[in-house]
């Protein structure tokens, strides 16, 4: 199928197969905003991401940018850049983070200048107290997770986040006198005392497929998958394996575009927030239109200057029966406030 656009999207048709197993037609058209004054403003042309990118290896250092090919999510992933900074820049241990969409979600954890645990002269852990910071950049690498050896002396890694900190085997500890300390995490879990004690993986970014919780909603790749469904998805797959996002990140049933998303802990100057740009897209073929659905929000907001902040919003549709059309149309439509 040709898609035709008159307006500044990237878009792309392929085939895939549903979850009926019958093959159908996906159908992604992609939008980038950057800020004018409090007005987002459309780029000529944004670039549509084909395949995951990394901070370094992908074994082991967090996702940066999760690609755009999918064949659908369950609800939208809303996934945020930044970095924590204190209210006024002042020097502090620690502080906390927050996202909310009112009426929708809501997520927030901790963040804290560097730290460690110590081992004392009778084998007893203690925990440094944090140094003063203004900054903390939100990422997987400083919230928990991370390897260690084992008794075999083989690597252990934290499978929830292998590219974390904090990490600890009980033979690692007993190698070893002192150990970094998560810097991003609930404010329970950064208080605790036993490094043997595992955190929860906190922050804002996309997850990598690897990873879990999200690779065990792949399903089950095993022989009688090889011999009866591939190169199919497994039987067990859940369409969430699509998603990126954190858990409490993932808005279902979908965002639709115009939502105000507040976020604390990212500015010196207090609280950022961003309203959404107000459009949405459908497709149109042979008289008939589809309202895509807004399945991906990513929200870049590193910069210390509000007008560098930049989103990229990603609808996406099936098409069940592709034969029937040779193009289509992709339109878009104001929203209204």
């Amino acid at each position: 199928m040709k898609l035709n656009t008159q307006l500044p999207l990237a878009t792309i048709f392929f085939k895939h197969w549903g979850i009926d197993d019958r093959e159908v037609g996906i159908v992604v058209a992609k939008a980038s905003f950057a800020r004018s004054g409090k007005r987002w403003v459309a780029e000529d042309e944004p670039m549509l991401v084909l395949e995951d990118t990394f901070a370094g290896d992908p074994s082991c250092t967090p996702l940066v940018q999760e690609q755009d090919i999918a064949p659908g999510k369950r609800g939208t992933d809303l996934i945020v850049h930044a970095t924590a900074r204190s209210p006024e820049a002042a020097l502090l241990t620690d502080w906390p983070v927050s996202l909310t969409v009112p009426d929708r979600l809501h997520y927030g954890f901790h963040v804290r200048g560097p730290s460690r645990w110590t081992k004392g002269r009778r084998g007893k852990w203690k925990q440094t107290t944090p140094e003063l910071v203004s900054e903390v950049p939100l990422t997987y690498a400083l919230a928990y997770g991370g390897s260690a050896t084992d008794q075999n002396d083989k690597i252990a890694t934290f499978e929830n986040n292998p590219s974390g900190m904090g990490y600890a085997t009980a033979h690692h500890l007993a190698t070893c006198s002192e150990l970094p300390a998560p810097q991003i995490g609930l404010l329970a879990d950064l208080l605790g005392a036993d490094p043997l004690a595992q955190m929860g993986v906190e922050g804002f970014g996309p997850i990598s497929k690897s990873w879990l919780p999200r690779r065990a909603n792949a399903g089950t790749f095993d022989e009688t998958w090889k011999a009866t469904r591939h190169p199919r998805m497994p039987k067990d797959y859940a369409l969430s394996f699509w998603n990126a996002a954190p858990g409490p990140l993932q808005s279902e049933p979908p965002l639709v575009g115009n939502e105000v998303v507040l976020v604390e802990g990212i500015s010196h100057e207090g609280p950022v927030q961003i309203k959404l740009p107000a459009v949405a897209c459908a497709v149109q073929f042979d008289g008939d239109t589809s309202n895509m659905v807004l399945d991906t929000i990513t929200l870049d907001l590193r910069s210390a200057d509000p007008s560098d902040y930049r989103v990229d919003l990603i609808w996406r549709t099936i098409v069940a029966a592709t034969e029937e059309y040779q193009s289509a149309e992709i339109v878009g439509f104001a929203l209204e406030d």
